[in-house]
């Protein structure tokens, strides 16, 4: 069977996007809403443990509409440089062409949003079919398990689903990971607002859970003030796609580094 190509629809980029500022140009200049960088930055894809070769995840797929028209296995494996996808038992029903994405959300029964997925492509008919991929180890900094759900949509979106969904899924299955700690100690502790890092903290029982940006900001001082890197930071948000803006939160655990920290587009 001829290997099948992947590609990733929206962006689910791994390093967070930073804005350069500019200098002004009036004597009143507009309101720099701007987090800026500095050269130190520790380099990207640092990861402190690495999780070994073998079967680390998989998901039993389960037809959306609760029959059996669509069924399978689906099995993620650690292979040297990066992480393989296997689809195992394939059954089909459903005429014409369908595909497979990851998505780092869990309620994806209704509607899988056309952002935030990795998509393996097109399916075959093929019972077995191995030779997907996940990308390097580097592309998720060692450790896929923020993807929290396997979901098989068809190929053309639907142009006539009466709530406007254009992905509407076939058969979805829960990722279950197993997968060592990849960065153990990994604990952001606020230390006080100070220059550069001078936005509000959301805390559960007194832990940071997340920091929102304001004008001026630096990731280097962002990450000074919770006790962590700027590496860290693009490990606990993953899903940051876009330069990052005053006022974009930034998540802080790593139990949250999924969807959990992010609200769904539907939402």
């Amino acid at each position: 069977m001829p290997r099948l190509t992947t590609s990733v629809l929206g962006s689910i980029a791994l390093v967070l996007g930073l804005v350069a500022c500019s200098p002004p140009t009036t004597q009143t200049p507009p309101l720099d809403t701007a987090v800026h960088t500095d050269a130190s930055a520790p380099p990207d894809g640092a990861v402190d443990v690495v999780i070994p070769d073998g079967v680390i995840g998989t998901a039993e797929l389960t037809s959306a509409s609760g029959d059996d028209t669509v069924s399978g296995t689906v099995v993620v494996t650690a292979a040297g440089g990066g992480f393989d996808v296997a689809l195992k038992d394939f059954h089909s029903d459903v005429p014409g062409g369908l595909q497979l994405f990851f998505s780092p959300w869990s309620e994806t029964t209704t509607c899988l949003a056309d952002m935030y997925n990795f998509s393996f492509g097109n399916l075959s008919t093929d019972a077995d079919q191995p030779g997907l991929s996940l990308g390097d180890r580097d592309y998720s900094r060692g450790n896929p398990s923020y993807f929290l759900t396997a979901v098989i949509t068809e190929t053309d979106p639907s142009t006539t689903d009466p709530d406007g969904c254009v992905l509407t899924p076939r058969a979805v299955g829960t990722i279950t990971w197993d997968v060592p700690d990849t960065r153990p100690g990994l604990l952001a502790v606020d230390t006080g607002s100070r220059f550069g890092a001078g936005g509000a903290t959301a805390t559960t029982d007194g832990a940071p859970t997340s920091y929102r940006a304001v004008a001026g900001d630096t990731l280097n001082d962002i990450a000074d003030r919770f006790g962590i890197t700027v590496d860290d930071l693009g490990f606990l948000n993953p899903l940051t796609s876009r330069q990052l803006q005053a006022g974009d939160d930034l998540n802080l655990q790593v139990a949250l580094r999924g969807g959990a920290s992010v609200p769904p587009p539907w939402a």
